[in-house]
């Protein structure tokens, strides 16, 4: 029952009428006896007005997504590591006006690639795309015992600049990173038929945006053994999984990733920890 003393949480994007993390949210608030509800805030109002609109209003948290992970982060009065190396954040906290925040993504992403894949270890990692969910893997992927990253970029005007911050990642991390165009199609061939896992991060794949990250015949050089992840979840299968799937071989979209990031961001906000099991079960049946 919403009373008086409800904290209120929610999701700032645009669009955000179509998340399922009100669900979620709410669920878990519910669960855990929490005084609180979480609503979608579709705007398209700047970073400033947003940050302004969570101290004005005293909304008790949020998340974010795009072009907010980014812009939000400067008028971040205090940023965990994290946040600091991927430079983007989609959990915010609020106590009294001060605002903390981080990124679970990364996190998230090797939780559940864990409860799906318990006993593959993954040494060699082969990311298609750079943006932030791609750094974001990659940046907890220093935590989850990889040892060599292999990413695949578009060169454009943004190539040196996430070369540099895969550097700082590399540095802080003590792990190995390499950063190669997509033009070098013998390059990513080799690295393919050495990974373990490979990631499309890219938003090829979505609705507005079918295909494949890259070539038919290239996704026929991943070997076997190697377990494919898209960060997409909606299709739920996209060309990519599809392809991959043909050959009767393990691999896993973007769902887990949205449940396990969203229980860490429960537990920033809360320090309360989430058992996912019963989401799992419920946004599988849904899905």
């Amino acid at each position: 029952m919403i009373s008086g003393q409800t904290a209120l949480y929610g999701l700032v994007a645009h669009p955000a009428r179509h998340s399922l993390s009100p669900k979620i949210q709410n669920q878990w608030f519910s669960e855990k006896q929490i005084d609180a509800r979480y609503v979608a805030f579709d705007t398209q109002a700047n970073a400033r007005e947003v940050v302004q609109a969570i101290q004005t209003l005293g909304i008790a948290g949020v998340n974010l997504s795009m072009p907010y992970k980014q812009a939000l982060l400067p008028l971040i009065t205090e940023l965990s590591s994290t946040a600091q190396l991927i430079g983007a954040i989609n959990t915010v906290k609020n106590q009294n006006g001060h605002l903390s925040a981080t990124s679970t993504d990364g996190a998230g992403f090797w939780q559940a690639f864990k409860r799906a894949n318990p006993n593959q270890p993954v040494q060699q990692l082969v990311v298609l795309g750079a943006g932030g969910a791609a750094l974001a893997v990659i940046e907890a992927a220093g935590r989850a015992g990889v040892q060599q990253v292999t990413v695949f970029k578009r060169q454009n005007q943004t190539f040196a600049q996430v070369q540099a911050q895969l550097q700082a990642i590399s540095r802080y991390h003590d792990l190995a990173i390499e950063v190669v165009p997509y033009e070098a199609t013998a390059r990513l061939a080799t690295a393919l038929r050495t990974a373990d896992c490979v990631v499309n991060a890219t938003n090829i794949g979505m609705a507005l945006t079918p295909g494949l990250p890259i070539e038919s015949s290239l996704i026929d050089q991943i070997k076997q053994e190697a377990v494919v992840v898209d960060l997409i979840y909606a299709p739920q299968a996209t060309a990519f999984l599809k392809k991959w799937r043909q050959r009767q071989l393990v691999c896993q979209n973007g769902l887990g990733m949205l449940i396990e990031q969203a229980a860490l961001s429960f537990q920033f906000w809360t320090d309360q920890t989430i058992n996912t099991t019963e989401m799992y079960q419920q946004l599988m049946e849904e899905f």
